[in-house]
């Protein structure tokens, strides 16, 4: 085993805990459906607290007094699906509120679950029918934005226009609401008029830039982003794209073969650009089989696949629960689109857990996986091109969500490198792929599903002389992580690194080891935690464009 390099204030383990009284009360968020809901009367008190009156039961009064109550209300009003017209939003300082309603009244609360939120999660008026506010856009779920916390994020940043967004993809419609003024160089455009080389480029664009609060289509992930778009199918399209400012660039789609002879050349030079502070996004593709062998888990396609090149795959968001959506087929239980699962269908078994009907069949899954990301949802540019599927997707829509968040971590901290913009993406991300379902995918699903609001937030505190960037709840069996710029301290707890992932992390004043955490390595890994005082704050700007030595492509 490679030996652990450690630099470590000893003192630092005992820093904190006594820090957590003097914080204010703790707020705790749930989802509850409520079944005649208009018998409790809802008024605000004066301390800014929610008192709660039932006309039906004095218990339940009683229940609801003997708590501290900071939110209620609808948590979906714009809703069509039946299953969440009767889901409200409960805000309390104690989860003991939601237990005793449902004891008591089991008919009437019923699918308790928590959620995690924050006070200034901010809604623009176009995010879709599962908002709390009023939506003026598409009347279309955005389950997708809810699943990575994106309004969470959007509380701390929407976007900078220092921040270049690439886009290489199909024709993106420039003069729709979402897209008017926003593209600031259009290196190629193809204006067809239907298909998906009409729908395709806005669909993909809109997920990562669209203009947000305009009453209409969807609300962008990175909307005050500066974008610059071209045509896509060679790396020559991402190159001219680099050549024009870009500094993320994302590629929705995929190729069994790129480059031929000059293979090596492309690789080259993608892991110059990412040494440069420039990332490529791409989708992993959506279940090719580019050996010819009748399989397609594990196949490689590119750019996805080159190293250094960011691949996201993509799971699904609608079904929250698979008791959601059973049904009987041929004597058989079966649920679809379980969230956070890669497959479509699966069996249910008596005891819960999920095969999947069709292993498969499905978006890309290989080991060059580093993300994965919501694979469906308002597809804005088949509705601009009259497509029939107007909320759908696949990998190609996955990407986008990650180019977006990229954007946005930028927007708050530019002085990142791409090493720590990938490692605080993985860091931030949700492990899926213990859960029932995903077994067969295992290895092939990478560090996990994106959350926007972890990765932004850390990506804020690593610039904060007075933060502790957290690393918490996983276990990382392969991939490097790399923090070098923390301005203050890193806190690691309940947190595993083994196997092949290796670690090099360094803070200017500390890094505390909390309880839970397990450092081990094989000799294929290591873990480097350093103290550098000499790490000092920075004000970070766009360099000037770099010129790359060209490639010969041959396709």
């Amino acid at each position: 085993m490679k030996p652990i390099a450690m630099i470590l204030l000893l003192s630092c383990f005992f820093l904190g805990w006594s820090q957590q009284n003097s914080e204010d009360t703790e707020r705790l968020y749930f989802h509850v459906n409520i079944s005649n809901a208009q018998t409790l009367i809802i008024t605000e008190k004066k301390d800014n607290t929610i008192a709660v009156l039932s006309m039906a039961s004095d218990r339940e009064t009683q229940i609801y007094a003997s708590h501290k109550i900071f939110r209620f209300k609808k948590a979906y009003p714009n809703t069509k699906r039946d299953l969440l017209k009767t889901v409200y939003t409960i805000s309390t300082d104690n989860p003991e509120l939601l237990g005793s309603l449902q004891y008591n009244f089991p008919d009437k609360y019923t699918r308790v679950g928590q959620f995690f939120t924050t006070e200034n999660a901010y809604y623009p008026n176009d995010y879709g029918t599962t908002s709390p506010v009023e939506n003026l856009g598409a009347p279309y779920p955005a389950y997708d934005l809810d699943m990575i916390m994106a309004p969470e994020a959007w509380g701390i940043t929407r976007g900078n226009s220092q921040v270049i967004v690439g886009i290489s993809d199909a024709k993106i419609d420039s003069l729709d609401p979402d897209f008017k003024g926003r593209i600031r160089n259009y290196l190629k455009y193809s204006n067809a008029t239907k298909g998906l080389k009409c729908a395709h480029g806005s669909s993909v664009a809109a997920i990562a830039v669209a203009t947000m609060d305009n009453g209409y289509g969807r609300a962008g992930i990175c909307s005050n982003c500066d974008v610059i778009a071209n045509g896509y199918g060679n790396f020559k399209d991402i190159e001219q794209l680099v050549a024009a400012g870009a500094k993320v660039i994302n590629a929705s789609w995929a190729k069994c073969t790129m480059g031929g002879k000059y293979k090596e050349n492309i690789q080259e030079r993608i892991k110059e650009m990412y040494d440069d502070g420039i990332i490529i996004v791409a989708g992993a593709g959506n279940g090719t089989d580019c050996n010819k062998d009748g399989k397609k888990l594990g196949d490689s396609l590119y750019p996805a696949s080159f190293e250094r090149v960011i691949s996201v795959s993509g799971v699904y968001t609608i079904n929250r629960e698979t008791t959601d959506q059973i049904f009987e087929h041929e004597g058989r239980k079966l649920t679809k689109q379980v969230k956070d699962r890669r497959a479509g269908y699966f069996y249910v078994s008596d005891q819960g857990t999920l095969t999947p009907t069709e292993i498969e069949k499905g978006v890309q899954m290989n080991k060059a996986v580093d993300l994965l990301a919501p694979r469906e949802g308002y597809l804005l540019g088949h509705d601009i091109c009259r497509e029939k599927t107007l909320y759908g997707g696949a990998s190609s829509s996955a990407a986008p969500v990650v180019t977006g968040i990229i954007g946005l971590m930028w927007s708050v901290n530019y002085c990142l490198s791409s090493y720590e913009v990938e490692s605080i993406l993985k860091l931030s991300s949700k492990g899926v792929e213990n859960l029932t379902g995903n077994e067969p995918y295992k290895g092939l699903m990478g560090a996990g599903r994106v959350n926007a609001y972890r990765a932004v937030k850390m990506s804020e505190q690593m610039k904060d002389p007075l933060a502790t960037v957290g690393i918490s709840n996983r276990d990382f069996y392969r991939f490097d992580f790399t923090l070098s710029s923390a301005q203050n301290s890193i806190e690691i707890k309940n947190q595993t690194f083994r196997e092949d992932a290796t670690v090099d992390f360094k803070a200017k004043n500390q890094i505390i080891l909390k309880p839970g955490t397990h450092l081990k390595p094989n000799t294929n890994g290591f873990i480097k935690l350093a103290i550098d005082p000499n790490i000092s704050p920075k004000q970070c700007r766009p360099s000037p464009i770099k010129k790359y030595a060209s490639y010969k492509e041959d396709n």
